[in-house]
């Protein structure tokens, strides 16, 4: 039991540290803590490496229940936390070449792993063909724009809070997709901001104007747009067709993500 609470919970310790120290970087935290954990098996007894990954394993297991949980990570972390330490105890006496390529292997794991994964999982029913609610939209100057009832044009929608870090960040490659379609008749791309209580359509143009972005910008006057198309997550991309919803998921825009990705599903429709 002692050897349980030393090595079990030292390496449940290690891990919170590191997630500290890398806060949501999954593409970080991952690799640091199975390389270290692949060396640190090398120099455990067979019963002290056992002790070592099982109260952690038992943890990704359990977390699946809890609310907030991101699925797609604990599915990497139930697999790689076993074979890591098995791999690292029975690896110690073998060739230095085995001990470069699993870590190795790792770093890619947490580079394109994790951001595939999510997004293959959270974007699975994304692509539809289902009749659009109204979206009525408005500019900057207060003109009404209704986007649902455009024909014979891709309407590609970013939608977006003023308290969505996450948007910020990627707006600077939704940017750079935008110029790459921006002479295209046949496509026409937004970022449609969603006021929330704390703020109005005035402060959110204020906010993203002192970007000075390209895309033209739209703004809901309520949150009942998010309603009727049934999300509540930012950044959330809606893409019309003729009056149809053809994509209702997760905003794509990272290089290394091959699942999903924005661009793929522009060109996806523009090939119909």
């Amino acid at each position: 039991m002692k050897k349980i609470i030393l090595f079990g919970g030292g390496v449940i310790l290690f891990y919170m540290l590191i997630v500290f120290s890398f806060r949501g970087g999954q593409n970080s935290i991952f690799p640091i803590f199975m390389i270290s954990a692949f060396f640190f098996s090398m120099f455990l007894a067979k019963n002290e490496f056992l002790y070592s990954f099982i109260p952690i394993t038992i943890t990704w297991l359990i977390q699946p229940f809890f609310p907030q949980t991101i699925i797609s990570v604990n599915i990497i972390y139930i697999i790689f936390t076993p074979l890591t330490f098995w791999l690292g105890y029975y690896l110690k006496d073998k060739s230095w070449v085995y001990k470069i390529i699993y870590p190795v292997f790792i770093v890619l794991v947490g580079l394109y792993g994790f951001s595939n994964l999510e997004s293959y999982t959270k974007n699975r029913s994304a692509r539809q063909e289902n009749q659009s609610p109204k979206i009525l939209l408005y500019t900057e100057n207060n003109t009404p724009i209704q986007l649902d009832t455009v024909q014979n044009k891709i309407i590609v929608l970013d939608f977006w809070t003023t308290g969505c870090g996450y948007c910020f960040k990627e707006f600077p490659k939704y940017e750079n997709i935008f110029l790459d379609y921006q002479k295209n008749p046949s496509v026409e791309m937004y970022v449609v901001n969603i006021p929330t209580r704390r703020d109005s359509i005035g402060q959110a143009i204020k906010r993203i104007n002192s970007y000075n972005y390209k895309f033209p910008k739209l703004y809901a006057k309520s949150d009942s747009i998010p309603k009727s198309l049934g999300f509540n997550k930012y950044s959330t991309l809606i893409i019309l067709k003729d009056g149809l919803i053809r994509y209702n998921g997760l905003l794509v825009l990272d290089d290394e993500v091959v699942f999903y990705h924005l661009k793929d599903e522009i060109e996806l429709l523009l090939n119909e």
